[in-house]
């Protein structure tokens, strides 16, 4: 008889982790890309005020969307910290950059690559596979890359 229950509670408890992990995919629809696209301008086409990085636009929606990507879908949270400041990986937050200088075309190309263990200079030596090991998309990749250029300037 007890057998029987922990089966039963075996199979519920696979389930539910299935259904996490499947939830948790950060997998976006096109009609969800689409509604971000449009969020991020205004009405009439025109980009919303943004910021300037260098040679590099990006808007206050990107920084916005970006953010809820690194807390969420992007997972970065679980290597940087809630807050950025670092784990596993490096903090975010202060103006020491370990690869590149920082710059937000820099941290795009280095967000769609990852770190490798040559390339690995943080004490712990984690790696970063491309994008984080989240499935991102480009365009969420740019909206991150803003959020984090937002915490270091």
């Amino acid at each position: 008889m007890k057998r029987t229950t922990f089966a039963f509670a075996g199979r519920v408890l696979a389930f539910f982790a299935i259904f996490a992990v499947l939830g948790c995919s950060g997998r976006v629809t096109t009609e969800d890309a689409d509604l971000g696209a449009a969020a991020s301008r205004p009405a009439d086409g025109a980009p919303s005020s943004g910021v300037s990085a260098g040679s590099a636009e990006f808007t206050d929606a990107m920084v916005q969307e970006g953010s809820q990507i690194y807390a969420g879908a992007g997972i970065c949270a679980a290597c940087h910290g809630v807050d950025g400041t670092g784990a596993i990986g490096p903090d975010l937050t202060d103006a020491e950059w370990l690869i590149g200088d920082g710059e937000y075309e820099q941290l795009v190309t280095q967000i769609l690559r990852g770190v490798s263990a040559a390339e690995a200079t943080f004490r712990q030596g984690a790696i970063m596979p491309p994008k984080g090991g989240a499935a991102i998309t480009d365009a969420q990749v740019r909206a991150v890359a803003a959020y984090v250029w937002t915490l270091s300037h």
